[in-house]
């Protein structure tokens, strides 16, 4: 390669790695503004500490960490929390969690309405004492791996096999560049024959192409499928892949449907819902059927008794207690080394093995090779962290959709300068040869699909003939006369219903118009749609909260109520959003970013509700047009017309 391209690479890592730097110490200012500025009341209320916990059990776990099952204080809503699987988190147990000798760092992880906490190494004894309390942290491992990928990039020798992937993600190289190359596989057996033609095109291309290639999936389109189609080709070749994602919920999507498929996988991490179907999948699942699991076990039960004998037995002397203590420990530690054995066999022998972007630099992965790197939701993913994953083979397949939610950048001038935007979308737009778009989607009525296939996907979007006419009504509900379109908006202007924002919390809410979506949502239902087909989605944390509290009767029924950010990836029957933004100033917040609102309206299967306020959104182009085509679509109801709580049915 010339030396243009190496200046171009190395330049755009030291971009990279100031915006990094920039983020980091964002990232670091927000914690600790969070914490200082609020009482630990104020953030147990925003979700962001919990209070009174206990530990009930301890077990060793993979990566030489202890595993704690920690009991919640009574009435604890786990949806509140702005605890996400792998979040990074502080114990304590002094009079502030930055007192030095009374706090550990840990990672936290959800196991069914339970929660549970990953320490490395041994387990601090005052943890097993009695309660403390937990405080959200800066990712500051996070920022670790980024910086570390960021600096391996920078050092590839000039015969490591990635430099022409470096080339064209990081030097601008295109498909007339040395070492790209775009061509499309011959493939004698499908081993989904349902895939339509842009999927399988899809799949030839990124099977044969290298050292990338791109997928561009919009909602609905089958991106997942077409993944697993293609990891399962690359298998049949005898490649072995790494499927990682973003977040831990689509890593746990493609892992599902893998394993759905027959692939064997080994799922890493911290997964945000583990199905019955995946469960046996993970390398902690995995584990446990071996007889290193179980001499694990047993030795960790002999260190809790032996913790207990020291802190129970009065008349032991100092020394004495000091050196049970030190058997538990050992004993812990002999645990963890029989678990290290048992998982590198493990993972030794899995063809595919799944894991966050951020994990691929896990210690347990340290001497795994792999000869592809499938990187799905690669739009929500900040370059640094794309690097990790990226780092850990030759070839790569990115997947995503621009269209969408982008990465979370705290830094204003850091996402300017180009945190914000992603190797996916430059390079799609770039050298589109490279990529692929998907054009038929599944989910979508075909009338819920108008409007954001025109405005953001330039009218590309095709409804298949099993969805695109398809209607609550199929499934057995009651029809409503007055709001008999596939999707509506609800025009809450003039209502009174102003949005409200806290003295030191710039999430809005909205309490009239929360009360009103509430009402939308239980009419619903009175018509004969299962909770568990429902969801209520909103761009703001706040307002999620005021509407969990409202619907708590029907989300013990299987009723969903989360941001849109959470609800990317996901879809229901019927989606109802609260758009929240009401005020004489026409501020929208997040809702200038219109890609938020393109993950909020291709939700929907069967029934979409949007309710709003036209006076607030109106200005702005994007809305301006939603407004116009709910018009002309007959799919615009004033918030004054009814009151859905008088429908007819029961």
């Amino acid at each position: 390669m010339s030396r243009s391209v190496d200046e171009r690479a190395d330049a755009a890592l030291e971009q990279l790695a100031a915006l990094w730097t920039r983020e980091r110490e964002a990232t670091r200012a927000r914690f600790a503004e969070e914490r200082a500025g609020r009482s630990f009341a104020e953030r147990v209320e925003r979700g962001r500490a919990l209070g009174g916990l206990v530990v009930v059990d301890v077990d060793a776990a993979p990566g030489d960490r202890m595993r704690l099952r920690v009991e919640l204080p009574p009435h604890t809503d786990l949806a509140d929390l702005a605890l996400r699987p792998g979040s990074p988190v502080l114990l304590w147990w002094g009079d502030a969690p930055e007192d030095g000798d009374s706090a550990v760092r840990a990672v936290v992880g959800r196991t069914g309405a339970g929660l549970t906490l990953v320490v490395d190494g041994d387990v601090p004894e005052r943890l097993l004492e009695g309660a403390f309390r937990l405080d959200l942290e800066a990712p500051e491992v996070t920022f670790d791996r980024g910086d570390a990928a960021l600096w391996r990039w920078r050092g590839l020798e000039a015969k490591d096999e990635k430099r022409p992937l470096r080339d064209v993600l990081l030097a601008g190289a295109g498909a007339s560049d040395e070492g790209v190359v775009v061509e499309a596989a011959e493939i004698g057996a499908w081993h989904d024959e349902a895939l339509n033609e842009p999927q399988r095109e899809a799949v030839r291309h990124a099977l044969a192409s290298r050292p990338l290639f791109c997928i561009q999936g919009p909602p609905g389109t089958g991106k997942t499928r077409t993944l697993v189609e293609l990891i399962r080709q690359a298998i049949d070749r005898d490649e072995r892949v790494l499927a990682t994602a973003a977040s831990n919920t689509a890593v746990d999507n493609l892992a599902e449907r893998l394993a759905a498929a027959g692939v064997p996988v080994v799922r890493l991490g911290h997964p945000a819902r583990v199905s019955e179907a995946m469960e046996a999948h993970t390398l902690d699942a995995q584990l446990e059927q071996t007889d290193a699991w179980k001499l694990a076990r047993q030795w960790t039960r002999e260190a809790r008794a032996v913790r207990r004998k020291a802190q129970r037995r009065a008349g032991l002397g100092r020394s004495e207690r000091r050196a049970l203590f030190a058997e538990a420990r050992g004993l812990e530690r002999d645990a963890r080394g029989q678990l290290r054995g048992a998982q590198k066999v493990i993972l030794g022998r899995a063809a595919v093995v799944c894991a966050t972007a951020a994990s691929a630099a896990s210690p347990i992965l340290a001497e795994e090779r792999f000869d592809r790197v499938v990187l799905d939701e690669a739009t929500q993913l900040t370059d640094p962290l794309a690097l990790v994953a990226l780092g850990r083979a030759p070839r790569a397949t990115l997947a995503g959709d621009d269209k969408q939610l982008p990465p979370t950048v705290i830094d204003p001038q850091a996402e300017r300068e180009g945190l914000g935007a992603t190797f996916f979308e430059r390079i799609v737009q770039r050298a589109p040869e490279l990529a692929r778009e998907l054009v038929v989607q599944h989910r979508m009525h075909a009338a819920i699909m108008a409007f954001p296939s025109e405005r953001m996907y330039g009218g590309r979007l095709v409804a298949a003939e099993g969805v695109a006419a398809h209607r609550l009504e199929d499934l057995g509900v009651r029809a409503d006369a007055q709001r008999d379109a596939p999707w509506l908006f609800v025009d809450a202007a003039g209502r009174g219903w102003e949005e409200e924002h806290g003295e030191d919390d710039p999430s809005a809410r909205n309490p009239g118009q929360a009360e009103r979506v509430a009402a939308e949502v239980r009419r619903l239902v009175r018509r004969g749609v299962a909770p568990e087909d429902v969801a209520v989605i909103t761009p703001y944390a706040a307002e999620a909260r005021l509407l969990r509290r409202a619907l708590a009767d029907l989300r013990e029924q299987g009723l969903e109520v989360g941001t849109v950010d959470g609800f990317q990836g996901r879809e229901k029957e019927a989606i109802v959003v609260d758009l929240v933004r009401s005020n004489a100033d026409g501020r929208l917040g997040f809702l200038e970013d219109v890609r938020r609102m393109n993950v909020a309206l291709t939700r929907a299967r069967r029934f979409l509700l949007v309710v709003g306020d036209s006076a607030t959104l109106g200005a702005h182009a994007f809305y301006g047009a939603f407004l116009e085509a709910a018009e002309k679509g007959g799919a615009y109801l004033s918030a004054w017309s009814d009151e859905p709580d008088e429908a007819p049915f029961e």
